[in-house]
């Protein structure tokens, strides 16, 4: 392992539940499916990648499809996004790096991703959040490259290690220079990569 002096992780799967917006509300079991609907149609997912759309934006057309009100969705979505379910240890390393290491969260989601960081207290456990809004790209090697040059950091991505659980991220990230680890929920890996790092 050479020198890291950022650690960027990877938001959905990596920190948290990346279903948190598929898991219904109490009554409203066609829930789930609205949402996989909804995103498979006129290239939404694409869209919110790239941060194109908003989750406002997902309110009326999860309402068309629901029996609920857009203010019913809407609260339902804030709530959701308020509360996920994180995923260790992912979670327990971003705590006891803070202060160690630079960190930085990169991740596929439009602006309003820095609110909901505000709001559940995740933008003070790190120095950075680039979302795919900001940089027009879900590459987290753009993304990263970005943050680098946003907190003062060298150019390239030699020190820079992705915590992700894609593997065609992992490979892109590799590819351009980076280190990069496979996230894999309760696993031990992040034990051996990180543990240098904790003075």
């Amino acid at each position: 392992m050479l020198e890291i002096d950022m650690v960027a992780w990877d938001f959905g799967d990596t920190l948290v539940d990346e279903q948190l917006m598929r898991i219904p509300p109490p009554g409203v079991p066609e829930w789930t499916d609205a949402i996989n609907s909804l995103w498979e149609a006129d290239g939404w997912a694409d869209r919110w990648g790239l941060g194109a759309v908003s989750m406002n934006e997902l309110v009326l057309p999860l309402a068309q499809r629901l029996p609920m009100s857009p203010s019913e969705v809407a609260r339902f979505l804030r709530a959701t996004w308020r509360s996920p379910r994180m995923l260790e240890p992912a979670a327990s390393w971003l705590a006891r790096l803070q202060g160690v290491v630079v960190q930085v969260i990169v991740t596929v989601n439009p602006h309003e991703f820095h609110g909901v960081a505000a709001a559940t207290g995740l933008d003070a456990q790190v120095d950075l959040i680039v979302t795919s809004a900001d940089v027009g790209s879900a590459s987290k090697v753009e993304q990263a490259q970005q943050a680098r040059r946003w907190l003062g950091l060298s150019e390239g991505l030699t020190t820079t290690l992705l915590v992700d659980n894609k593997v065609s991220n992992i490979a892109e990230f590799r590819q351009c220079g980076g280190q990069a680890v496979l996230f894999v929920e309760n696993d031990t890996a992040l034990d051996g990569l990180l543990d240098p790092l904790v003075p």
